[in-house]
C-alpha cells in the first residue's frame, strides 16, 4: 500500500503580455515566484514542492527553493491554455513520481507564480 503525501504545484510561463516578466520581477527583493514557493516549503503540511514551467528563469528560482521541476509541454504554455489543463498535466506528473517511490497524491495545492501574498499560515489554516 503506498503513503498518501501533500504536494504544491505552482504554475507560471514566461509569456506573460500584460506584465512581461511578471513571474520573475523582483518585488522586495526576490523574484514574484520566490513567494509562493517560500510559503509551500515553510508549510508544514506540505511534504514535497513542483514547479511546471517553460520558463528557463523560473526554472532556476524554483531549483533555488527545492522546487522539483515538471517541464511545461509547449501547447500548455500559451496565452489560450487553461489553467485547469496546466493543472492536470502537473497533477499526473507528480502522481507517476510519486507512484516510482510508493507514495501518491493525498492532496495538491495549487500555488500560481504570480501570487506574492500567499505565506505559510494561510496554507496552514486551508485558506
Amino acid at each position: 500500500m503506498s503513503t498518501p503525501i501533500v504536494c504544491a504545484l505552482m504554475i507560471g510561463r514566461k509569456g506573460s503580455i500584460g506584465f512581461p516578466g511578471k513571474n520573475v520581477y523582483p518585488v522586495l527583493g526576490r523574484p514574484l515566484a520566490a513567494y509562493p514557493l517560500l510559503a509551500a516549503n515553510n508549510s508544514r503540511h506540505v511534504e514535497r514542492v513542483f514547479v511546471s514551467t517553460d520558463s528557463p528563469k523560473i526554472m532556476t528560482i524554483a531549483k533555488e527553493h527545492d522546487a522539483e521541476l515538471i517541464e511545461r509541454p509547449p501547447e500548455l504554455a500559451t496565452k489560450q491554455a487553461l489553467g485547469e489543463d496546466v493543472f492536470t498535466h502537473g497533477y499526473h506528473k507528480i502522481k507517476s513520481v510519486l507512484a516510482k517511490e510508493g507514495l501518491n497524491i493525498e492532496l495538491v495545492v495549487l500555488l500560481f507564480a504570480n501570487a506574492a501574498t500567499l505565506n505559510s499560515d494561510l496554507i496552514d489554516k486551508g485558506i
